[in-house]
This record gives structure tokens, sequence and C-alpha cells, in this order.
């Protein structure tokens, strides 16, 4: 693989062999044996010796392919199953560790960012580098900058995330969603941000965490483990409630818990889950389900749902259409 690596840095591998070069690089210690090489190969070069034109300008060439062919190694393999754990932790590791060889002292001239996507239809896993595992759940953007775990701990949020966060008492991580922010030194907790949600919905699991606003309405509270925080995005009011963490967090373990959920709530789990549009109407848009997801297939969910309520489920095109089924006996009204 030595050849390939060379090829690689020096911009002449193909694509069969660079793809060949992220698959060898799914291996933990094929990654340490790659940042010698680099280092080896860097150090035998001076500035006007880069390909391309400069240090800088190589490693965004390499940045990009790197991302280029990712991508597309990715979207080779996300039709093989219906559920699965994405990769994303090997674009971070790989990707990222590859970034912060190639731009060594960047953070002292100018910020970068990581950016992490959870495609729909998958939940992903993540290791950031202050040693914290999150789990992305499907549509999800998660980002941060270069300073991450040296001189800050923050991320930027948009979707559903589940965070097991390291301890640095001195360092704390800070969860930025949509105004939002959530302050935490080693706990276990659950953020839900959806854009197109009305609330950010915080599960606490195990430690604690602080819930701040800044400027009109703004607010600081300590969540308690067991405890759900719903931040209102338009009337900036917290509520506070005692949930199930486990239940409201399986979803990263592939099992999705629904209780007394209405039909307009649950095809926005369904359509996270296996990438798919539904369309409800508002004949049975309030009828209410509770039913746990584990492997089962779309086909399988609907046809529960057609069983224990009077809907029936049809698709046109790429959507699928619940709608009254009039041949049922009414069982919202028993």
């Amino acid at each position: 693989m030595k050849h390939v690596i060379i090829k690689y840095l020096e911009g002449r591998a193909t694509e069969v062999e660079q793809r060949r070069l992220l698959e060898w690089l799914r291996d933990k210690d094929n990654r340490i044996e790659f940042r010698n090489l680099v280092s080896q190969w860097k150090r035998g070069l001076d500035e006007d010796h880069f390909p391309g034109g400069g240090a800088n300008s190589w490693n965004r060439v390499q940045e990009g392919l790197l991302k280029r062919n990712y991508y597309r190694w990715q979207r080779s393999r996300k039709f093989q199953m219906v559920f699965k754990y994405a990769a994303v932790f090997f674009f971070a590791i790989s990707i990222g560790t590859t970034i912060w060889i190639f731009t060594g002292d960047m953070a002292k001239s100018k910020e970068s960012h990581t950016n992490v996507i959870a495609q729909k239809g998958q939940v992903s896993r993540l290791n950031l580098p202050d040693g914290s595992r999150v789990w992305l759940n499907a549509g999800t953007t998660l980002s941060y900058n270069n300073g991450f775990s040296h001189n800050n701990r923050k991320i930027s949020l948009t979707g559903e995330a589940y965070f097991d966060v390291a301890q640095d008492e001195a360092l704390p991580l800070v969860v930025d969603c949509q105004g939002l922010k959530v302050k935490a030194l080693g706990t276990k907790f659950n953020v839900a941000a959806y854009p197109d949600a009305n609330s950010i919905d915080v599960v606490l699991e195990e430690g604690s965490v602080a819930l701040n606003t800044r400027g009109k309405g703004s607010l600081d509270h300590r969540l308690k483990p067991g405890e759900m925080g719903s931040f209102r995005k338009e009337s900036r009011e917290l509520s506070i409630s005692s949930v199930k963490p486990k239940k409201l967090t399986a979803w990263r373990k592939g099992i999705i818990s629904i209780y007394d959920q209405p039909l307009e709530k649950v095809v926005e789990r369904l359509e996270k889950r296996y990438n798919q549009e539904f369309e409800v109407d508002d004949e049975v848009r309030e009828l209410r389900y509770t039913f746990t997801i584990k492997n089962e297939s779309l086909d399988q969910v609907i046809h529960l749902m057609e069983r224990i309520t009077p809907v029936k489920a049809t698709q046109s095109d790429e959507i699928i259409r619940f709608e009254k089924d009039r041949k049922k006996k009414d069982a919202a009204n028993k």
C-alpha cells in the first residue's frame, strides 16, 4: 500500500487507488501507518516542492479528494441495508486526522470546521477529538472547529444526537442548537433539534446539563437525570417533564419506541428511519399509536398500523399517503 499512498500524496493516484486507500484506512493500525508515512513524506519536502504550488494549496486539494471519494464510497453501500450504522466515525477519524496532519498550524492562522452529516435512513456514530462519543440520528448535521478540545468544546447541531461526554471541568462541552445552548461536563444526554420541529427537546440520562438562552426571555436551568426540557422556539418557554431516558434514546441502537403519539408525529419518525416521504389526511392525523420498531421493514410497520387502526396506506410515485379506511370499523370512536 505504500506506493499507493505516495502516489496519492503526489496527486498521481487513480480513482480506483484512492478507493482502495479509503478502504484500507478503515483499520486503526493502517491509519497509524498512514500518518507516519505522511509525516516522513512531508519532512522530505520543502514549501516549493508541494504538488500544485505550495503546502496550503496542496492541503485543500487533498482534503477535497478524500471527502469526494468518501461520499462515493458511502453512496455505493447505502442501499445494502434499510437501517445501518454509517461510517461517519471513519470520515471523522480518517479524514479529520488527515486534515489535521496536512494543515499543521492552521489554528494559528485561520479557523476551519469539521462537518459531519448522517444521511436520512441511517444512524451514525462519531468519536470526537476529546474522547466524547456521539450518535447522530438520521438527517442530522454536527459541526465543530479546529480548536475543539484545545481551547473550546463547542458544537453546532441541527437534528438529533446522543452525547456520551468525556469529563473536562476546565473545558465544558457546549452544544448550540438554534438558540438554545446545552452545557455539559461529563454526562450522557440526548438533544433533538430538528429545524421543522416546534421545540428543542433535551433528555438527561446521567450527570447534569445546563440549558441556556440569551436575549429576550433568557433562561438558565439545570436538568436532573430522568428529566426532559422542552424549549418552545416561538414562545421561548421551557417546560420540564419526567421521562424514561432509555426509551427516548434507544434510537441509537436501532430501536424506536413510539408511545401514545399521533399519526402526524409517527410519520416524522418513520421518514427519518426509512428515508421515505409521507402524507397524512386530516381525518387520521390524530389517531394515536404505541409500538416499538426494532429490525422491522417499513412494509411490516405499515401493515401493523393498518391492522390496529382504521387507516390504509397508498403509494403514488415516491410518496406514501395515509388515509381513512372506510371498510373498517372506526376503532378511534370506541
